[in-house]
């Protein structure tokens, strides 16, 4: 398995940032609640997609228990993709405020 990335940060995109098109792909949310101010979402644009960071599995990082080799470890959470891919990403320390993206193929 390899990670390719360019190791650009990409600003995290609030959840009122979004247009009501873009809300609708995530149906999921409980958007009343989230403009209430009573709960939050988070995204990350990647490759022209719209990304929602709440989706990303992040349990004690990515290669405990996984299988996934070392070199893995300082990602913050993945999602699967395909049976040999997934989207990995990074938050930018200090501050959490931005995210790196990457790609995983095996």
């Amino acid at each position: 398995m390899k990670v390719i990335t360019n190791n650009v940060p990409r600003d995290i995109v609030d959840a009122c940032e979004l247009t009501p098109r873009e809300r609708e792909e995530f149906d999921y949310l409980k958007w009343e609640k989230i403009d209430a101010g009573e709960d939050s979402a988070s995204f990350v644009r990647f490759k022209g997609e719209l990304y929602d960071l709440g989706e990303f599995t992040a349990d004690y990082g990515i290669t405990k228990d996984s299988g996934l080799p070392e070199h893995l470890s300082r990602w913050d959470g993945y999602m699967s993709e395909h049976a040999f891919s997934a989207i990995v990403v990074r938050f930018e320390r200090p501050g959490c405020e931005r995210v790196i993206v990457g790609r995983v193929c095996s």
